[in-house]
């Protein structure tokens, strides 16, 4: 692998790390959050759920792959994190608004 391909690699590879944190992060917060809320946001919470283990299950993949399918299943993991960003989202604004009934 060349320089300028190794640089673009690892640069992608710090780009999703980092949509993995960043989204790690919202699901361990909201995971609290909306036990206590579960009655008020129903399903939704099971939907994100299934969506962070296939993400997490793309993760592992991508960690262990090279070259045009890795790019191609990266880009998969992108639009699946944009999914999971709004259904948290989405969460998140029903346990706010949970709060403002009470």
């Amino acid at each position: 692998m060349s320089d300028k391909a190794n640089d673009k690699y690892h640069e992608f590879n710090a780009e999703l790390k980092e949509l993995f944190d960043k989204l790690k992060q919202e699901r361990d917060e909201l995971k609290v959050k909306a036990h206590l809320a579960k009655a008020e946001i129903g399903d939704k919470w099971e939907v994100a759920e299934d969506k962070w283990q296939t993400l997490k299950d793309k993760n592992t993949i991508i960690a262990k792959s090279v070259g045009k399918a890795g790019g191609d299943i990266g880009e998969g993991f992108k639009a699946l994190g944009a999914e999971l960003k709004n259904a948290y989202k989405d969460i998140r604004a029903g346990i706010e608004a949970s709060k403002l009934t009470k």
